[in-house]
């Protein structure tokens, strides 16, 4: 009787070894396939998930200076009232200053001899009047006036002889002219001294 005999058992066992290995790479390869594309999904979603905190940490920042920006523009704008407002009270100061101004330059103007009865103030154009015990102290005061940084558009309108008071003749005048203090940070002492 003839038996069938593998002489070469170890080709066969060899390769359902290599089958079985082949078998375990592919599940192996498959699983490290889906572990690697869950954690890079997972490190993508952790990506996403910071770079979502950053654009909501910028859109809060930029909410935040955007209500400064609107804080800042109501800060300037309230500056801008202010400087117009400081503006206004230092022309008004400017203006309180003239008739005080106008004072401490009218002696250094008015020579001996010449007095004052009446000053009348319209905004920068005055009219004044007075007496004058001569002719010549006049003509040294509208000398005076005329000459003055300070004053412009002056006018004798008027000289009266024969006017007497306690017991002399004098002379009456009536003057007008336009206070304009300079517009150069002179005082009015230095304007006075220029004037003399």
């Amino acid at each position: 009787m003839l038996h069938d005999i593998n002489l070469l058992p170890w080709r066969e066992e060899k390769r359902a070894e290599y089958k079985q290995r082949f078998y375990g790479m592919v599940v192996l390869g498959v699983l490290l396939a889906v572990a690697l594309q869950w954690f890079g999904s997972l490190y993508i979603d952790h990506l996403k998930s910071k770079q979502q905190s950053r654009n909501q940490e910028l859109k809060t920042y930029i909410t935040k200076l955007d209500k400064q920006l609107v804080n800042l523009k109501e800060i300037e704008a309230k500056h801008k009232s202010i400087l117009t407002r400081l503006q206004l009270v230092e022309s008004l100061q400017n203006e309180r200053n003239k008739t005080t101004d106008f004072m401490n330059l009218m002696p250094d103007l008015v020579p001996e001899g010449v007095y004052v009865d009446k000053i009348k103030m319209n905004g920068r154009d005055i009219e004044m009047s007075g007496v004058s015990d001569s002719t010549s102290r006049l003509a040294t005061m509208l000398d005076n006036f005329e000459s003055s940084h300070w004053l412009s558009e002056v006018e004798m309108h008027s000289i009266i002889s024969g006017k007497v008071l306690f017991g002399k003749k004098f002379q009456s005048f009536k003057l007008s002219f336009r206070f304009a203090p300079a517009e150069t940070d002179l005082d009015v002492e230095t304007a006075a001294k220029g004037a003399k």
